[in-house]
């Protein structure tokens, strides 16, 4: 496919090349038939016809300058172009001359004074030197090279450029010699201008021949065609031997139809083309703005779709997850759980369990993991599964082993790939039914269970302070150290995570705040307490930013 697009792009460009040869042939063959067929061209083509002729496509080419100008004028103020720059200088400055040729000649033919017909020369003679020097000099400047130059600057220049010339074309007899026919011993200096002339357009068909290489512009080829039928045009005032001479004739139709491609090529540059661009841009944006609201539309059913999927499958997560939750209420021989999950998002990364060991001890933990969502719910799961183990005698052995248990779930995390950031915090704990001694130990959990007595007395289970289960084990092995404390019969703990007491995220319960409702509460039953925690909670309106779980153990 990629050779394909290179033979048809080299087919391409050959074809624009083709363009050139065909101009030169077809200027050389009318060339050949004037040649041929000169005397009777001659007989044929009287005074009035040729001054009619002449008139008219001298004219044609001050309508073309003007129009040339006032493209590259427009396009300069817009693009800031060198190149457009000159141009524009060029066909203002040439237009003006162009149009003093055409009203000189007329007078000067008609009143065939010596020194009206050399003023005339004078014009026609500067007005394509001025023309080929300017396009010459533009062939040559990078093609996107800037310009800082106000665009005002171009008429101020203008103006000042052609009084010069004038006043040198009026002071001419002391300034310049006279550029008339053969006779007056000056005919070589206007020879010698008209072979610049050719030259500077030689050499600025080879520039835009160089930038269309660079840029494969097919309107640079049109330019380059209008510069060959300009040459030839010279080339004819060269040969022509008066005024009504066919040669001569045939110079201004190959010079006017030069610049009329000059003409069409800047005219589809700097205007046609961009505004088709324009156009094509402006009902892209007129149908897309039509079926803007139809877009929408869509997009937003699309969304809805997504979303409600998503919603129903976070609703199955959800229920996962809670189904791995204990009962709200649990009740042993000689104790009572009463636990409460609030997540702020569908699914939690707060979790808790309490669950039997044996028939004498009970376990239980809760643990935070850092964030919420989907990530943190997941990792739940994962701590569900290797805190608490399903082989009796394993379970037994940690179980009634707090620091045995957390240092087996740290390297067991440390094993598995989870992301750098991910940790969690946890407080694990068994109870011993018969004895009313509880065992713990704290994996990094920063919200010490609060222990109310009977008596009113209430103190934090923080005399283990673990490290929190991260990925760390390549730098530091943490030690975990299990305390035990004695209950007694009325006495209750709280058990909780910090979106509990978290005044900046939910703007919850303080503290000191949640220690008063439960000495408060302390000869209460457990579900009155557990209703005067919620009622507090209830008051921030379901504006959660961070998950609140606790359970509450009473001691019978």
């Amino acid at each position: 496919m990629l050779l394909l697009d290179k033979e048809k792009r080299k087919f391409s460009i050959n074809n624009d090349y083709l363009w050139l040869l065909i101009t030169f042939i077809f200027a050389l063959i009318i060339f050949d038939i004037l040649i041929i067929y000169e005397n009777k061209f001659s007989s044929i083509l009287s005074k009035d016809s040729f001054l009619t002729w002449h008139t008219i496509f001298e004219l044609l080419n001050v309508i073309f300058s003007f129009i040339i100008f006032n493209n590259c004028y427009y396009s300069y103020k817009h693009t800031k172009r060198l190149r457009i720059f000159i141009l524009s200088l060029t066909f203002l400055l040439v237009g003006v001359i162009n149009f003093l040729y055409v009203v000189s000649f007329d007078s000067a033919v008609q009143l065939f004074i010596q020194e009206s017909i050399d003023l005339t020369m004078i014009y026609f003679i500067m007005n394509r030197f001025i023309m080929a020097l300017g396009i010459f000099i533009s062939s040559i400047i990078p093609y996107y090279k800037k310009s800082k130059i106000n665009e005002k600057a171009i008429s101020v220049f203008d103006i000042i450029t052609f009084l010069i010339i004038f006043l040198v074309i009026k002071c001419k007899f002391c300034i310049i010699p006279d550029l008339f026919f053969d006779g007056y011993g000056t005919a070589n200096i206007r020879e010698f201008l008209d072979y610049i002339i050719i030259a500077l357009e030689i050499f600025s068909i080879g520039g835009f021949i160089r930038n269309y290489i660079k840029f494969k512009d097919k309107y640079i080829i049109v330019i380059c065609c209008g510069l060959i039928l300009c040459s030839f045009g010279e080339i004819m005032f060269i040969l022509y031997k008066n005024l009504y001479d066919v040669y001569n004739l045939l110079g201004h139709a190959y010079r006017s139809i030069g610049i009329y491609l000059i003409y069409y090529s800047v005219f589809k540059y700097q205007i046609d083309i961009p505004y088709f661009q324009f156009k094509r841009a402006q009902d892209t944006i007129r149908l897309y703005a039509n079926n803007l609201e139809k877009i929408i539309d869509r997009r937003t059913r699309e969304i809805k779709e997504v979303n409600e999927r998503l919603l129903s499958e976070l609703e199955h997560a959800k229920k996962i997850q809670q189904s791995l939750l204990p009962d709200k209420r649990i009740e042993f021989s000689s104790v009572i759980f009463l636990s409460e999950y609030i997540p702020c998002e569908r699914l939690s990364g707060d979790f808790f369990d309490i669950y039997e060991i044996d028939k004498d001890n009970v376990g239980m933990y809760i643990l935070d993991v850092s964030g919420h969502g989907i990530s943190a719910a997941l990792l739940t799961m994962f701590t569900n599964h290797y805190i608490k183990s399903t082989e009796r005698l394993i379970k037994r052995y940690r179980g009634l082993k707090p620091h045995k248990n957390l240092m087996h779930f740290y390297e067991e995390f440390n094993k598995l790939n989870f992301p750098e950031e991910m940790h969690i915090v946890i407080f694990f704990a068994n109870y011993n039914l018969n004895s009313k001694v509880l065992t713990y130990c704290s994996g990094g959990l920063n919200c010490y269970p609060i222990l109310i007595r009977k008596n009113g007395d209430y103190e934090f289970l923080d005399k283990s302070q673990g490290f929190p289960i991260c990925k760390f084990s390549e730098f530091f092995t943490p030690e975990y150290t299990s305390v035990k404390i004695g209950l007694n019969k009325g006495d209750r703990i709280l058990f909780y995570t910090d979106g509990l007491i978290d005044k900046k995220k939910n703007k919850a319960i303080s503290k000191r705040k949640l220690i008063d409702i439960l000495i408060d509460n302390r000869n209460n039953s457990i579900e009155i307490l557990n209703s005067k925690i919620l009622q507090e909670i209830n008051r921030l309106d379901n504006k959660l930013d961070d998950d609140i779980t606790y359970f509450i153990m009473e001691v019978k």
